[in-house]
């Protein structure tokens, strides 16, 4: 289904009309966009034109090859600084010619377009050529025509055809060429030869402008002076068209025959003449009616069938394949606030008044005079035009005014008429809004005449509808909505209800009264709502609620008699087509153009029929032609101009427009410059400045930016990584483009490069192997001063346990010699004990023995008793000399003296065992006299004792005894 909007619509409507692709408009003005030098910044004049195979524009101009993306301008010198006369475009390659310059303009390495020469190839005697006007394309050739030569190139060859005298401008129809040789006339050139055509006088007393096919086997001769000619065969005649009177005032310069079939033709004088294949003016454009000038010197048609003039003072680019064309202030049309179409004639109410011109007639013509005129008496603000039974009402700020062809009769002088309701219960009624309530129109006698004011309701009524119980509905756009219940036939208002954010209503206003198959319906900024009167409330209208879902504030709508629904936002204005399923198709791409221009809160349109369908602008009136098809799903790609890529080392650029056919790798940039800046474009041409491109960088962007006019993005300090830069457009039409893209990597800073890391790695396996050389190292001294500290602290260790050792055995010795000496005391008290006890026995033994030997004298021998005396004196003298008591005691003393009798032995060898005994009795300090029954002599005899001891121990007399003893 892609097919345009204008041919469904004429489907719709039923009625049987062909399409008219490419159609030119006669009625109003197209849009003209104007550049003037000081916008492409170049010479005035502008002689030749051409388009690329990627759409953009290039002019031949004074100071060289001046190109137009879209967006900017950009200027090509020649070699020679000369006049750019002539340039044709044969894919991206731009053929142009100069003053004895010849050369195209192509893409080097990297894209950006260079000079390339080639007169090299011109032979030598050939070299003053002088200006080159025209070039040409046939097949495999390049033809480059000058008034003195012809230059055919082909395989990088030139081969040049000679005039006998001079040639003058060559044309091209079809595959064959026309130009005129001065002295011989009419010349066609085919497999490289020239023969006459044509000797007729007409071409020795002008210059022939164009050369255009017409008819089959007619030629439309253009002249410089004498107008039109029709070549056929051998005959040469004047053109009986309405077009050749004008050309031959004005004076022809170029031409062009449209895609359509139609032509176009420009002046010297006045501006641009578009006819029909018979010559009928469809469209003429000058300086008065926008053109910055009146002498064209080029014409091309671009590949979207619009119209590039090179004029002889700037460039301007004329929308003639457009539906919209505009009746301004060319016409005497200012805002225009209502229009219709009554007997076969427009009506438009102005601000100014009301205007008038016969619809067969609005045809743009060459002069102003065939605009619309004021009828008089309407001047000031018309705010309404409506008919009701066959009579044109107005409704005017100074009253009603019922217009008949260009007359106008005021009914009344009440100010402020808005609009116009027939009572539906009677017709010879009418109820009229104005500033300050409503009044009667009456139709009396086949006359329509003011009646009376209508009673009880004094507000400002723009907008009413009469519902089928009478009763008033008026919408205030500040107030809110009054019911009202007339009485009296309309005379009076009996009741009035104000309904605001209630019923359904919501609280913002207004709440304006629309038409929906002939009921009412409001529009609100909560949807669309129709009123319920059964429940007496207003609820959504369930098919224009889901048609119109998320469109905002729907200022106006209406129905047309097919179906089909215009309505007005506060920002645009779109058309809901009914389709033949019963459903509903949104457009708005063929009106983009006219959004800025409409009149706020005044939107209107009237539809004649779909060749004539009117709407007003604040500029004027547009007229809408839905025959002419103009396909809007078409987007221009885009492409980038320039990628610049910055930072601290030199600046890296790219052209990539011409990317396609000099294919190149993806850039590989380094750290350093790691800043971007893209420069793109879209070649649309078609109200450029609405044109929006959105955005993203992949490997940075996760989403893609909103739309914006800049034509160009910045990126700073990006990371290493693969980016790809990715770009579209939305032109005014809301067609977005294809995706562009440009890919490219950044290096990473040499701190992070492959070699870096390959250097970091070295480095970290030498680190790593020196940290574990010098950790082995490190941990065999460390090793070594633990082992050291080790010793040392077992050493310390080992001199704190000797130490401790030391003291344990000090400690153990002192424990042991305080056990020894509490055993040695127990042991002396022992041997203490023992001696005592063998002391007390001896000295009881002894004083025994005494009284047993004094016993045993006093009895006699022969006694009995004597014997057992004798035995007893035995026993105790065997008991005085018992050695096992010694022996005893010798232990004993030993065990406490530490061996004392045997190192007094191995000294003092010569000493007796008495002797011994004796000194073992002084080691214990045993006095003599205790010392004698020990030793079972008398005390005399101890000291004897002592004293032979001391000699034999060789003691001086100064030395006590007992003391050397006991220090032995």
């Amino acid at each position: 289904m892609k097919r345009t909007f204008s041919m469904l619509l004429l489907l719709l409507l039923g009625l049987p009309i062909t399409p008219l692709v490419g159609q030119i408009k006669g009625v109003g003005l197209p849009f003209i966009v104007n550049h003037p030098r000081s916008v492409y910044n170049a010479s005035t004049q502008n002689w030749a034109i051409a388009q690329s195979s990627n759409g953009f524009m290039y002019f031949g101009n004074n100071d060289g090859i001046l190109q137009f993306d879209g967006t900017s301008w950009t200027v090509f010198p020649v070699p020679n600084a000369s006049v750019v006369r002539s340039l044709m475009a044969v894919g991206d390659t731009l053929y142009a010619g100069a003053f004895e310059e010849i050369g195209y303009l192509a893409p080097d390495a990297s894209g950006q377009l260079q000079w390339n020469s080639l007169n090299h190839l011109i032979p030598h005697q050939f070299a003053g050529f002088d200006e080159v006007w025209s070039i040409f394309r046939n097949q495999n050739q390049i033809i480059f025509q000058s008034f003195s030569y012809i230059f055919i190139l082909q395989n990088n060859n030139v081969k040049v055809i000679e005039p006998r005298t001079a040639f003058s401008f060559m044309h091209q129809v079809n595959d064959r060429f026309y130009v005129v040789e001065r002295d011989k006339g009419l010349m066609v050139m085919q497999n490289d030869t020239l023969s006459l055509v044509s000797s007729h006088p007409v071409f020795f007393r002008n210059e022939i402008m164009s050369v255009l096919p017409l008819a089959p086997g007619q030629l439309l001769i253009g002249t410089s002076n004498e107008g039109l000619f029709i070549l056929e065969e051998d005959r040469l005649s004047p053109w009986q068209a309405p077009v050749s009177p004008l050309l031959e005032q004005h004076n022809l310069f170029s031409a062009a025959l449209l895609r359509d079939g139609n032509l176009a033709f420009g002046s010297i004088s006045n501006g641009v003449y578009i006819t029909d294949k018979q010559g009928r003016v469809l469209q003429h454009l000058n300086r008065i009616k926008g053109l910055q000038n009146n002498t064209v010197l080029a014409l091309f048609q671009d590949r979207r069938n619009n119209l590039w003039l090179g004029l002889d003072n700037g460039i301007d680019f004329v929308e003639i394949s457009s539906p919209i064309s505009l009746l301004n202030h060319i016409f005497h049309i200012e805002s225009a606030y209502a229009s219709i179409v009554h007997n076969n004639r427009v009506y438009v109410g102005t601000n100014q008044g009301l205007f008038v011109a016969p619809l067969s007639g609005m045809q743009n013509l060459s002069e102003p005079r065939h605009g619309f005129s004021l009828i008089k008496g309407t001047e000031g603000q018309v705010w309404s035009l409506q008919v009701i039974g066959n009579t044109l009402f107005c409704g005017h700020n100074y009253g009603c005014f019922i217009i008949e062809e260009n007359n106008a009769t005021q009914i009344s002088d009440i100010r402020g008429f808005w609009s116009f309701l027939q009572n539906p219960a009677d017709p010879s009624q009418i109820i009229a809004g104005t500033y300050t309530g409503l009044v009667l129109l009456k139709k009396n006698q086949g006359q329509w005449l003011f009646d009376t004011e209508v009673e009880g309701f004094r507000e400002s009524s723009r907008h009413m509808y009469i519902d089928y119980q009478q009763n008033i509905w008026v919408s205030h756009g500040y107030r809110g909505l009054f019911k009202l219940k007339p009485h009296n036939n309309f005379r009076k208002i009996q009741e009035v209800t104000l309904l605001r954010h209630q019923k359904g209503l919501p609280a913002d206003l207004p709440y304006n009264i629309q038409l929906f198959n002939g009921r009412m319906v409001l529009t609100t900024h909560n949807g669309i709502l129709y009123y319920n009167d059964t429940e007496n409330v207003f609820t959504p209208h369930p098919e224009l609620t889901q048609q119109f879902e998320n469109k905002g504030f729907i200022d106006k709508i209406h129905q047309d008699t097919h179906g089909n629904i215009w309505y007005f936002t506060d920002h645009y204005i779109g058309l809901m087509r009914l389709l033949e399923d019963g459903t509903y198709r949104d457009i708005t791409a063929p009106f983009s153009r006219i959004n800025d221009f409409l009149l706020p809160a005044f939107q209107n349109i009237y539809i004649h029929n779909p060749g004539n369908i009117f709407i007003g602008s604040q500029k004027g009136l547009i007229h809408y032609n839905a025959s002419i098809i103009n396909d809007y799903n078409i987007a221009e790609p885009v492409f980038f101009r320039e990628v610049a890529f910055y930072g601290n080392q030199q600046l890296q650029q790219f052209f990539p427009t011409y990317r396609e056919k000099h294919p190149q790798l993806t850039p590989q940039l380094p750290f350093a410059l790691n800043s971007v800046t893209f420069r793109f474009t879209s070649p649309v041409f078609e109200n450029p400045a609405a044109i929006r491109f959105a955005w993203r960088l992949k490997g940075f962007d996760n989403e893609w930016s909103d739309w914006d006019q800049l034509n160009f993005k910045e990126y700073t300090n990006l990371r290493e990584g693969n980016y790809v830069f990715e770009v579209k457009a939305l032109n005014a039409f809301g067609v977005e483009s294809p995706v562009a893209i440009f890919p490219f990597s950044v290096a990473p800073p040499w701190h992070r490069s492959l070699v870096a890391y390959i250097i970091y790695t070295i480095l970290l396996v030498v680190i790593i192997a020196g940290n574990v050389y010098f950790v082995r190292k490190r941990m065999l001294r460390i090793r070594q001063r633990e082992k050291i500290r080790h010793e040392k602290r077992l050493a310390q260790r080992e001199k704190l346990f000797r130490e401790q050792s030391a003291l344990s055995e000090k400690e153990i010795m002192h424990l042991r010699n305080e056990a020894l000496r509490s055993e040695m005391s127990y042991k002396n008290k022992e041997l203490a004990n023992a001696t005592l006890h063998l002391i007390q026995k001896n000295k009881t033994l002894t004083s025994l023995k005494t009284d047993l030997s004094k016993l045993l004298r006093n009895v006699p021998a022969e006694n009995n008793e004597k014997q057992l005396i004798n035995n007893l004196l035995k026993k105790v003298n065997k008991d005085l000399r018992n050695e096992k008591s010694w022996e005893l005691f010798n232990n004993y003393f030993d065990e406490v003296h530490q061996d004392f009798i045997n190192r007094l032995k191995e000294q003092y060898s010569d000493l007796s065992p008495k002797e011994l005994r004796l000194c073992a009795y002084l080691r214990m300090n045993i006095s003599s006299k205790e010392i004698a029954p020990l030793m079972n002599i008398s005390v005399r005899g101890v000291e004897i004792s002592r004293y032979r001891l001391r000699k034999k121990l060789k003691l001086d007399h100064n030395t006590n005894l007992t003391e050397f003893i006991m220090t032995f």
